[in-house]
């Protein structure tokens, strides 16, 4: 099974990061509306990372959803910074319970 399903949530608060806001300027009746524009998620290129290798979206490996320890989503300039400009839309980084605990 992909963890696409998994990362969908996660993925929507990467868009998050691509997304700008358009606010109206107050009118004479001091009315403010703001406007978020509809993102296509599939259309966000996130970069993906599974236990330290890069991945575009069409690239996951297959994991089994009881493998996976944890799921973060890194955005802005913290992700430029470790990531560089493959990450500009954000990061979504997965790591497995192998990676973490390996066996030995």
């Amino acid at each position: 099974m992909r963890i696409a399903n998994l990362i969908f949530t996660f993925a929507l608060t990467g868009a998050a990061a691509c997304a700008s806001e358009r606010v109206v300027a107050p009118q004479t009746s001091g009315a403010v509306i703001g406007v978020a524009p509809m993102v296509n998620v599939a259309a966000v290129p996130l970069l993906y990372v599974v236990d330290g290798v890069r991945y575009q979206r069409d690239q996951i490996p297959s994991l089994n959803p009881d493998q996976v320890l944890s799921v973060s989503v890194m955005k802005g300039h913290l992700a430029l910074q470790k990531y560089g400009p493959d990450a500009a839309y954000g990061v979504v980084v997965v790591t497995t319970k192998a990676a973490r605990y390996p066996q030995t």
